[in-house]
């Protein structure tokens, strides 16, 4: 898969911004992004507590906003990984991370969604969040749309599926499981969501996933992260995925001439990360999908592919 570009947005920052969603306001020129900015890695087994923030970037690529948005006041909360849905209405729809912890101080990972009326009046804090509790822990929650998502439930059978549900009235009632294949090389141990699917007709979406497998590198088992690509299929409340067999981006594409990494990783000893939580089709390049990568859970890049590209193959 042939890369049209890739572009640091935060260079020379020394504390880490990554996962990343973003959106693009219907009669503005800005692109909008809310991310995680970390300054230290957490300890084993605990999350990189961090807060959140929101950028506003303009049409030359400059920074020209940058304001805490959410920030943890109790040692038992973080949230993570924002993944936004923009409608129709100029209404946004956002998945979250909410890390908890149980009686026994352990951090919990569960599904948590944040709805803001019409983001061009909002200019303060990250609204109230819904924690659902009714599956159980688990990550990536992302939306379909206004009442639809989809997320990772945090148990063994779920490594290659993702559960779809709704929410009516505040009452959380799952539709259907994603199934994945378990025999992609570079998803061998787990597969989850990055942005939200991109749909080309009311039934076939272009769905970026990441797949996590795990690798033997200097005699050190570590996950290595990859992004791939997909087709995601709605038969009502149905849903079927195909992927491409081989990744778009995998931690190898951001090395320098010396094959050296661009960015240090945070975890080095645990893992090599490239994920992402958002991507957008500007308005001044509707051939152009720009992902918002999460380099070494360190920095962010804005990585460009032809969208004819990648549906190749798939539709």
């Amino acid at each position: 898969m042939k890369i049209k570009q890739i572009k640091d947005i935060f260079p020379d920052v020394r504390v880490s911004r990554y996962n990343l969603t973003a959106w693009q306001g219907h009669t503005e020129g800005s692109i909008y992004l809310i991310g995680r900015e970390v300054e230290k890695a957490g300890a084993n087994g605990e999350p990189d507590t961090g807060i959140l923030k929101l950028f506003e970037v303009n049409e030359r690529g400059e920074v020209i906003q940058d304001r805490v948005i959410w920030k943890p006041i109790y040692d038992g909360i973080n949230l993570e990984d924002p993944r936004a849905l923009e409608l129709p209405s100029e209404n946004l729809v956002v998945g979250l991370t909410a890390v908890l912890r149980d009686k026994t101080g352990k951090p919990l990972p569960f599904p948590a969604i944040v709805k803001i009326d019409s983001h061009s009046s909002w200019v303060n804090e990250l609204p109230p969040f819904l924690v659902i509790g009714t599956f159980g822990p688990g990550k990536n929650l992302t939306p379909l749309d206004s009442h639809t998502f989809l997320f990772r439930p945090e148990k063994l059978e779920y490594h290659h599926k993702i559960l779809v549900f709704t929410l009516h009235r505040q009452v959380p009632e799952k539709l259907d499981d994603i199934v994945f294949p378990t025999d992609l090389a570079w998803a061998k141990w787990r597969v989850g969501t990055t942005l939200s699917p991109i749909w080309l007709n009311h039934s076939e979406a272009l769905f970026i996933i990441h797949g996590i497998t795990i690798q033997v590198i200097d005699g050190v088992e570590k996950y290595v992260y990859s992004i791939g690509r997909a087709k995601l299929t709605r038969h009502a409340n149905n849903y079927e995925v195909t992927v491409a067999p081989e990744p778009i981006l995998t931690p190898d594409d951001f090395v320098n001439d010396e094959g050296l990494a661009l960015v240090e990783e945070l975890h080095p000893s645990v893992r090599r990360v490239v994920y992402s939580c958002g991507g957008i089709i500007k308005k001044n390049s509707q051939d152009t999908l720009s992902l918002y990568v999460n380099v070494g859970d360190r920095s962010t890049f804005e990585v460009d592919f032809s969208l004819e590209e990648l549906k190749e193959g798939l539709f």
